[in-house]
């Protein structure tokens, strides 16, 4: 078992004896796994479990799985059984660090009760300072509630208008913000977001589409290029510009590039724009020419070496920004965030239906732990990255 290096998502179950049941499962496909692999993860029947909890773990031991075995509480060994990946120990032998309770943000203490809500926030009183304070650990200074903010993006970058969501906020959540309030936090927080999930290199295919379309940036026509890898489905460039020249079209790829961590295709597919030409040769092409240009493809296709290419997926891709952007009538600038916005949205967020409900970062190997509380988890993970980067800046 030592030699799987994958991320397991682990249940942690108590069932009739008093026992704790530690079962290990994929938190990808199945069929993407070798025939020697998939022989360790049959799940077992859960119905006779009562859930306690669930933590993604990255790793390939158990050691590393954020657990303490403490077995001179313990009789018996632990139990290991290949058949579904159990891992049984009797009760009061697992401590998890998951669980660890925060403490007072003025003294440090863990002695302390709930104390009401304000603003919609759970308040807590520390018992030993007598001092109330919030869970609200990377938003010390914020006083709106962190999962409205998360409210905020997903209904946004689902095609809510900023209106209506202020609209939605006060009716349901009786919080009276303005969309312009909305609208700095979109900002902000995808900034902090996408900071931190561009950290990760995606594994991506051999072939990426890549295509333009036209949108409406303050009045005026502009092009809004798209690049995108076939197998994994990951949007690896959106970028802006007035004209669609070469030096447009070498943007977005540098943009591509950069997101892929200097990873090149082998392929590339495109429509008939002249302006790609140039600049696939410029970006990619070496002496041993390893990448491959295929344009003029468009939605019916064109044959190439017996074979047919469709640049189906970028237009699909297309399509979806297009929706979104009718709420929106158009953009107010080109520095906007929408674009950075969606592309987040679209690899971490959003469920695709290509890939059986996972999503593109899914697919790519950037294993986040998101769970269901995807733009929540996100942000919180953005948020202590971004204060330990910080702390480690400060001299």
């Amino acid at each position: 078992m030592d030699t799987l290096t994958t991320v397991f998502s682990i249940y942690i179950y108590v069932n009739s004896h008093g026992e704790f049941i530690i079962i290990m499962d994929m938190s990808f496909k199945k069929d993407r796994l070798s025939p020697v692999q998939q022989e360790y993860f049959q799940l077992p029947n859960r119905s006779s479990y009562k859930v306690c909890n669930r933590y993604g773990i990255a790793s390939k031991t158990l050691l590393d799985f954020g657990l303490e075995i403490d077995q001179r509480k313990s009789e018996l060994p632990l139990v290991w059984s290949n058949d579904s990946m159990n891992i049984t120990a009797p009760n009061e032998t697992i401590k998890i660090d998951a669980d660890k309770p925060f403490c007072c943000t003025h003294c440090g203490s863990e002695n302390y009760i709930r104390y009401g809500k304000e603003n919609n926030k759970q308040m807590y009183k520390c018992k030993d300072c007598k001092r109330k304070f919030v869970d609200n650990m990377f938003f010390e200074r914020l006083k709106a509630d962190p999962k409205i903010i998360c409210l905020t993006l997903d209904l946004y970058f689902k095609g809510v208008s900023l209106r209506k969501v202020a609209d939605h906020l006060k009716q349901f959540y009786k919080i009276n913000v303005v969309h312009t309030t909305i609208l700095r936090w979109i900002e902000r927080y995808i900034e902090i977001m996408d900071k931190y999930v561009s950290q990760f290199q995606p594994h991506l295919g051999a072939v990426w589409h890549a295509d333009e379309m036209m949108i409406k940036v303050n009045g005026d026509w502009f092009y809004l290029w798209n690049i995108m890898d076939e197998f994994t489905r990951f949007h690896l460039a959106s970028v802006i510009s007035k004209e669609r020249a070469t030096k447009d079209a070498r943007m977005a790829f540098q943009t591509a590039k950069k997101r892929s961590h200097g990873d090149k295709p082998r392929c590339v597919i495109t429509d008939g724009l002249q302006s790609y030409n140039k600049a696939i040769k410029k970006e990619f092409h070496t002496v041993k020419k390893e990448t491959i240009h295929i344009g003029n493809t468009g939605i019916r296709g064109k044959y190439y070496k017996n074979a047919k290419f469709y640049n189906n997926i970028v237009e699909r891709l297309n399509g979806t920004v297009r929706d979104r952007n009718k709420t929106q009538r158009g953009l107010k600038s080109e520095e906007s965030v929408f674009p950075k916005g969606h592309q987040l949205y679209y690899n971490f967020i959003r469920p695709h239906e290509g890939l059986n409900g996972y999503t593109p970062a899914h697919f790519a190997n950037i294993y986040l732990n998101l769970g269901d509380k995807k733009w929540e988890n996100l942000l919180m993970q953005s948020m202590k990255n971004q204060k330990e980067n910080t702390v480690d800046a400060t001299p």
